[in-house]
């Protein structure tokens, strides 16, 4: 493994957070019902997701469609001026971000190891953008290597958008590692373009059926050190293992 690769929401950052102060701000929605909430909202973001990003329905409707669906599934039923509100309250506070505290020794790790380090993330260049300078992702990753795919116009889980970063790292895709939450767009992007995957399962989701499958699963970020070197040191061993056997060829 030469490179290791994330994705943002919900990855190096906990996106429940800025969410639930968003929604409690307006209703009185109990943290106990916040977990499953938030699920919900992912799931109806990701359904409408392609149909925003092709412009066959506007941001706005997406935005109303997922919060409503999300809200009406815990037992609120709330206007579309409701809905919008709360989105904006929540885009607010992704403004106000805080890299997830066991990052910076997994980043430090990879200097030390020579493993370079990269993002991909879906969404609207801008506002993701914005997100990166919150998290001050920049003192350690450069934009060089951060790929957005509003800005591309590719969005994962396409093989062409970690094609992209194959050629911006110029390494061969059996190089590459991805790190992210969702198991349809990063693990199994991921795969299908030749990479090694960790699916962070933080939010315990069950498995989709795929003909893929995720090099480690892990369910708590604080494990996430421990996976990359083994990772790592199995990489190493097969180079190992590999030069040897070229040598009494």
């Amino acid at each position: 493994m030469k490179a290791l690769i994330f994705d943002l929401d919900d990855t190096l950052y906990n996106q429940e957070e800025p969410f639930k102060r968003a929604v409690q701000a307006y209703l009185p929605v109990q943290d106990g019902q916040m977990g499953d909430l938030y699920i919900a909202f992912r799931l109806y973001a990701d359904e409408v997701f392609e149909a925003a990003t092709a412009g066959d329905i506007t941001l706005e409707s997406s935005h109303i469609y997922r919060m409503k669906r999300a809200l009406a599934d815990v037992g609120y039923a709330v206007s579309d001026e409701l809905a919008i509100t709360i989105q904006q309250e929540y885009q607010e506070n992704q403004g106000k971000l805080s890299l997830s505290p066991e990052f910076p020794a997994i980043f430090d790790y990879c200097r030390q190891n020579k493993i370079r380090l990269g993002i991909i993330t879906n969404g609207p260049h801008l506002h993701q953008l914005r997100k990166l300078q919150s998290l001050e992702m920049t003192n350690w990753i450069s934009e060089y290597v951060t790929i957005i795919s509003g800005q591309v116009g590719v969005t994962k889980p396409s093989k062409e958008i970690f094609d992209l970063m194959v050629e911006k790292m110029q390494l061969l895709p059996e190089d590459m590692c991805y790190v992210g939450d969702s198991f349809e767009n990063d693990v199994a992007g991921a795969k299908a373009a030749g990479w090694k995957a960790i699916w962070l399962n933080h939010r315990k989701r069950k498995q989709p059926q795929s003909p893929y499958q995720a090099d480690a699963v892990v369910e708590e970020r604080e494990e996430l050190l421990g996976v990359i070197e083994q990772l790592v040191s199995h990489s190493v061993t097969q180079f190992e293992a590999e030069q040897q056997g070229k040598a009494n060829e």
